[in-house]
């Protein structure tokens, strides 16, 4: 049997959870059946990590907007190089792969994953201006049109599912839900007893800085209105000063996040670690994760939390409570400082009141969050 020849498409190269999935995906599809390339930025972490696999890359040059340039782009990808399967991952990668497909003489199973339908948020939401709801509208038009194109569309979960279906960017004959999955036993290790896990606990702490008796709220996430950092930040200054609060993650809200940290005057209390690639070691360090997303996807750092046996403390919104369920987490209302604080302060006073994957034990994941089973989902849709 022949290789089937798959090319997995997405726009940015910088570390996130839609990078993460793709890598993840190259590096766990079964090399016997198929062939995977990659087509995103010229350089970036993502390109690093998959040249690691021995993959091919391929730079393409894609616009968030019109632009004759991003198409021409990919009809020199899709004439130098004949695909089996075109597998796109975000908006822009989306539209620009689906669109440049059509017309091609030999097309190629075209597969679309949405990693969150972030434009409903703005179409939707009547705090948002005029341009903002527009933009919303025509995005989700776009998907509905390219959906006509489209052999199968990927939800990483139920919620996605079912707003897609309801908003009509997806069919549910042409639609499947796959998880997005981790690499368990990177963040599951170590298993042993508690004296193994505080002797791995303290180890990572000398990496970031971190006194072993300091109490240490983690979050990891991307510097954008989605990820809620502002509750967060508000949150954190109604709690005494015996916590410590270490954000991973970058983005266009760095300036102002530190900005108002130091408004708030816990500017001394607040670590902004920028992007990193040791998110195993940062979630050994810390005590609690918090993730108070406005709208998600299905965040997989929260997994990671989860595997590392981290007490979890997140947003009710979308995905997020097919994650945490109140057995194994503890979840907030959106934007509501007041409760967020108060499951924060809970967790630092008295732990023993809310649900944490320690009481199930370590990496207790079921293996729909596998990237192992995630891989071998996709390669069931790409056949």
């Amino acid at each position: 049997m022949c290789k089937l020849r798959v090319l997995l498409a997405i726009d940015e190269a910088s570390l996130g959870g839609g990078q993460t999935h793709v890598l993840l995906l190259a590096k766990y599809l079964d090399r016997a059946n198929f062939g995977v390339e990659i087509a995103t930025k010229e350089t970036g972490w993502l390109v690093d990590e998959v040249r690691k696999l021995g993959a091919i890359v391929h730079p393409i040059d894609i616009a968030n907007n019109l632009s004759w340039k991003s198409y021409q782009s990919v009809r020199q990808l899709f004439a130098d190089r004949k695909f089996d399967v075109v597998h796109t991952h975000g908006g822009t990668a989306g539209f620009w792969m689906r669109l440049g497909a059509i017309g091609l003489k030999s097309k190629p199973i075209l597969v679309h994953t949405y990693h969150g339908l972030h434009y409903l948020n703005f179409s939707q939401a009547l705090n948002r201006s005029i341009s903002q709801r527009l933009k919303g509208i025509i995005f989700k038009q776009i998907d509905r049109v390219l959906l006509t194109y489209t052999d199968r569309i990927i939800c990483v979960c139920r919620s996605d599912y079912d707003k897609a279906i309801d908003v009509g960017v997806a069919h549910p004959d042409r639609t499947s839900i796959v998880y997005n999955g981790i690499e368990i036993d990177k963040f599951s290790h170590p298993l042993g007893n508690e004296n193994e896990r505080h002797q791995h606990r303290n180890s990572a702490r000398q990496l970031f800085g971190i006194d072993p008796t300091e109490f240490i709220f983690g979050n990891v996430g991307r510097l954008h209105e989605q990820k809620g950092h502002e509750y967060l930040l508000r949150a954190f200054a109604k709690l005494d000063n015996c916590s410590r609060l270490a954000i991973v993650g970058d983005g266009e809200l760095r300036d102002e996040l530190i900005l108002l940290a130091d408004k708030l005057k816990i500017s001394d209390r607040v670590l902004f670690l920028g992007a990193r690639n040791d998110v195993s070691e940062f979630l050994a360090a810390i005590d609690t994760f918090v993730l108070p997303s406005l709208w998600e996807g299905q965040p997989i750092a929260l997994l990671e939390a989860l595997a590392s046996g981290k007490l979890c403390i997140a947003s009710n919104v979308n995905g997020i409570p097919e994650i945490i369920n109140g057995v194994n987490g503890y979840l907030v209302p959106p934007q509501d400082i007041n409760a967020l604080a108060t499951a924060m302060k809970l967790a630092i006073d008295l732990p023993e009141l809310l649900p944490s994957p320690t009481q199930l034990g370590c990496g207790k994941l079921p293996p729909r969050f596998f990237a192992e089973q995630m891989a071998a989902e996709m390669a069931k849709i790409y056949f």
